[in-house]
């Protein structure tokens, strides 16, 4: 993962994106997806392992992936 991430919301509603430390499992990282392009500065974290993890608008998790920061 390089300093910024690109997402890509295809529904017609928000999403929630949330990245959470995977060693201590708390969120680092929060942010609405807009409908279309998204595009996330994560520059700020640290090198590490991160999970990702997609949220639609009833707050039920869709998608979860494991992410690592160089």
């Amino acid at each position: 993962m390089t300093d910024k991430l690109y997402i890509n919301n295809r529904t017609d509603k928000p999403m929630l994106a949330t990245i959470t430390d995977n060693y201590t499992g708390s969120n680092v990282f929060t942010c609405e997806l807009v409908p279309g392009s998204n595009e996330l500065s994560v520059g700020q974290l640290e090198t590490g392992v991160y999970m990702i993890q997609l949220e639609d608008c009833n707050h039920d998790i869709f998608y979860q992936q494991k992410i690592f920061k160089d």
